[in-house]
């Protein structure tokens, strides 16, 4: 429903907390959820309403999730106001962290790391330690994400502790999100160290389970392997193998990365280097074409990026697919333009300049000038 019917009229806070008052004891649900709806509207609207903090608590004595979530919303905007209210509302948040249900610890526990605040840091570090060990994977993943605040205020503390030696053996947690947070905090912590270095074992173990990731799980480990390398021959034809099932994935971001861990590879072997390409062509030109416009820019300008080192031979059989729609936008024709330039060779130089001649007289002066200085860039390299 509309959130119009809580600003109709500027309440005063007293007869808020009459209505929380009132509602407390109430058995309706639906009550009580629109009494702290309204308190939440008004504090949204910049009307001080922290004057309700205790009746707040009081109301926090609840299972539903729905108050809850208000509840801390409000908990955490008034405590880093306010220290004294700040005490009151950490102790709430500690209570709810070890509750029986997984759910509402691990939203006591993300609203206690959101406060940013020095002194409640040690309150929140037990917090999330106890939460790195908790038989519940919501709240393992949670707590990961923690330590990325808790870093935020206290970087000297958590770089030196014993906190990220168990974000490390969480890496091998057997729920895959608790993982992929593990992998961008650890990487976080130690960026002025480089991030996150795979080891092989590391290495393995998360590639034998990279179908069980979400594609963003997938990409953060990609994003690692790209920097990794390997041992052995037989160990980076073995990441391949295992790799060759996500070229058939449909996010662009899982295959981008998958190439870039191809490439990366292969970068000292050309002639495997090339297979690797070929490999690639197919899945990268699928991409380019059925993607929304901003999506199959971002392929495109990958595929530019492949043809300028030197690769255009792999696709120069392919330039008709990189002719122009009349409807693609101003920035795809222009990087198409670029990608038809690198591929022009001796054979099929009539038909890509016959036409780019098409584009000299198109409606966009831009694409009309990029079109001419195509043609003679292609005049100069092939005379």
């Amino acid at each position: 429903g509309s959130g119009g019917q809580y600003f109709d009229k500027k309440g005063e806070v007293n007869e808020l907390r009459q209505l929380l008052r009132s509602v407390s004891m109430d058995k309706d649900i639906k009550k009580k959820r629109d009494a702290i709806k309204k308190v939440i509207a008004y504090m949204t609207l910049g009307i001080d309403v922290s004057r309700l903090f205790t009746d707040m608590v009081m109301a926090c004595h609840t299972t539903d999730l729905v108050q809850k979530k208000m509840i801390y919303l409000y908990l955490v905007n008034y405590a880093e106001q306010n220290a004294e209210l700040a005490i009151l509302a950490v102790n709430t948040l500690q209570k709810d962290s070890t509750d029986d249900d997984p759910t509402i610890r691990g939203l006591a526990l993300r609203s206690l790391c959101s406060l940013r605040l020095e002194s409640v840091f040690e309150y929140c570090e037990t917090a999330v330690r106890r939460g790195l060990t908790d038989v519940n994977g919501y709240v393992r993943k949670t707590a990961v994400m923690g330590c990325i605040k808790l870093f935020h205020v206290n970087p000297r503390m958590v770089r030196e502790g014993d906190i990220l030696d168990t974000v490390h053996r969480l890496l091998g947690d057997n729920d895959v999100n608790v993982v992929s947070n593990a992998i961008h905090a650890i990487d976080i912590v130690k960026a002025d160290a480089g991030g996150l270095q795979f080891t092989s074992a590391v290495c393995a173990h998360l590639l034998n389970r990279i179908s069980a990731f979400s594609e963003w799980g997938q990409c953060a480990v990609l994003e690692k392997l790209a920097d990794y390398q390997p041992s052995t021959e037989a160990e980076m034809f073995d990441i391949m193998n295992v790799l060759e099932e996500l070229l058939k994935h449909s996010s662009a971001a899982v295959l981008l990365a998958c190439s870039k861990v191809f490439m990366n590879l292969t970068s000292t072997n050309s002639a495997l280097n090339k297979q690797v390409l070929m490999r690639l062509k197919p899945p990268l030109l699928t991409l380019a074409s059925t993607s929304p416009p901003e999506l199959g820019y971002t392929v495109l300008a990958h595929i530019h990026l492949i043809l300028s080192r030197g690769n255009a031979s792999i696709m120069q059989a392919d330039f008709k697919q990189f002719f122009c729609r009349y409807n693609d936008p101003t920035y795809i024709k222009v990087v198409k333009l670029e990608i038809l330039t690198c591929l022009a060779t001796e054979e099929t130089v009539q038909p890509i300049v016959e036409e780019m001649s098409e584009y000299v007289a198109d409606v966009d002066a831009e694409i009309s000038r990029k079109s001419i200085r195509a043609i003679c860039s292609i005049a100069m390299r092939l005379p």
